[in-house]
């Protein structure tokens, strides 16, 4: 390539929106880490957070790290679903109950953050890239403080999700509001104080119910700012699947493969990169 076109190239890429697709729950299921392997190998996805406590995630670890030099690899911290009888877990509401009356037990919170990120070291050879909460858990009062100091005493150098500024469109503003209302400005200001990297701004929140997530996604990509980071949860078919948000799932799959999402983030002038990659220009 010329030093012309070299110049053409990088006027071309430094006036587009830089933004992150980053897919959920890997490791979950064979489905779940099949669709989100194949749309990596696409170049669909920049990031994915990967569930440790998952009894597949030693094999599913191995074909991830193939991508690893093109990807940024999480750890969705876990506390409320369910794997076996050995993974302490919650349902959703008792949870939030015991965060928000400050009956969680501290020490144990911590215990459980150290053995996922340890089975998150044990399978990859590396720490992860970023720490975000499997239904934003990372950001409930106790969890967040825990780990924000469990990472200064890893001496972190990636980065933490980050929902305080999300991308707000119609008909899902009030879920917007309440998610981000959860935690998120508590743990953005922990984060900022404790120097921790955060992705600039959220999106992907929606009710899983959507029928058209294209014209959501052109929703989110319509506002789009560097830095944006944009949840997805991507799957393959699988007729037995006890999974209440899997049709959903299996919809975010089929676009992000498309070519109507190249051809979305064409017309938003949308660069997709790693947030890392974002944070450091």
């Amino acid at each position: 390539m010329s030093w012309h076109a070299h110049f053409l190239f990088y006027v071309e890429t430094s006036q587009m929106t830089k933004v992150c697709y980053c897919a959920d729950d890997f490791s979950m299921s064979p489905e779940i880490s099949s669709a989100i392997l194949d749309l990596i190998e696409k170049h669909r996805l920049h990031a994915t957070s990967c569930m440790t406590q998952s009894h597949l995630w030693k094999s599913d670890a191995q074909r991830l790290m193939k991508f690893s030099e093109h990807i940024e690899c999480g750890l969705h911290l876990n506390f409320t679903h369910f794997f076996d009888v050995d993974t302490p877990s919650f349902s959703l509401p008792k949870l939030m109950f015991l965060a928000w009356s400050k009956q969680l037990d501290a020490a144990a919170i911590r215990q459980n953050i150290e053995t996922q990120w340890n089975h998150f070291i044990e399978a990859t050879g590396k720490t992860p890239d970023f720490v975000d909460g499997h239904q934003h858990v990372h950001q409930f009062p106790v969890i967040r403080d825990v780990l924000v100091e469990f990472l200064n005493q890893q001496r972190f150098d990636g980065w933490v999700r980050n929902l305080d500024h999300p991308l707000s469109v119609s008909p899902y503003r009030l879920k917007t509001f309440m998610l981000r209302h959860l935690g998120a400005a508590q743990l953005n200001r922990s984060c900022q104080t404790h120097h921790i990297q955060q992705n600039r701004y959220f999106a992907g929140i929606y009710d899983f119910k959507f029928s058209n997530y294209a014209a959501l996604n052109q929703q989110w990509l319509r506002k789009a700012q560097d830095g944006l980071l944009v949840m997805c949860h991507p799957s393959l078919l699988h007729s037995n699947i006890q999974d209440p948000i899997h049709s959903a799932r299996v919809a975010e799959y089929q676009y992000l493969q498309s070519n109507q999402f190249e051809q979305d983030c064409h017309k938003f002038n949308i660069q997709r990169s790693k947030i890392g990659a974002i944070l450091c220009n």
